[in-house]
């Protein structure tokens, strides 16, 4: 690559800055609680709830929407029991095994959740309007590249 070693030090130094402020704002994100948010979901519940959305009325057990919310299995049953709660979920016990409760979204939690998701549909789209493919290709480029450095870290 051509250019002037300085200008590109001060780029990657500008890169891990924006980086850093992008990892503070998702901190941020996370620790807003439900009533801060429109829709009345915290993050991590939404997790949960766009995970259920994906399962397209099947149920699943609190252990796989735990693995792929990444998030520790009794913090996934207590929101869970919140969202049940709130009538957004439906838990029902295994008649097989009674150690096991499916989760499944109700009617009010399909209806939240695509709400919630076309919200933030809306948002996303907008914060990159004034991008051309070009300039979206290499964001997701640069987001690649980070996440395989920060796995290798």
């Amino acid at each position: 690559m051509a250019g002037d070693p300085s200008e590109r030090d001060e780029a990657l130094d500008a890169l891990r800055d924006q980086l850093s402020e992008l990892l503070a704002a998702q901190r941020r994100l996370r620790g807003r609680d439900a009533g801060q948010n429109r829709g009345g979901l915290s993050f991590a519940q939404f997790r949960l709830v766009r995970e259920l959305g994906r399962a397209e009325g099947s149920a699943l057990p609190a252990s796989q929407l735990a693995a792929a919310a990444e998030l520790a299995p009794p913090t996934v049953t207590q929101m869970l029991d919140q969202l049940a709660a709130a009538g957004l979920v439906e838990r029902t016990r295994s008649e097989r095994d009674r150690r096991v409760v499916t989760n499944r979204l109700t009617d009010e939690g399909r209806r939240v959740l695509d709400e919630k998701e076309a919200l933030h549909a809306r948002k996303w789209r907008g914060a990159f309007a004034d991008l051309d493919r070009d300039a979206l290709d290499a964001g997701s480029a640069v987001l690649a590249r980070l996440r395989r450095l920060y796995d290798d870290l």
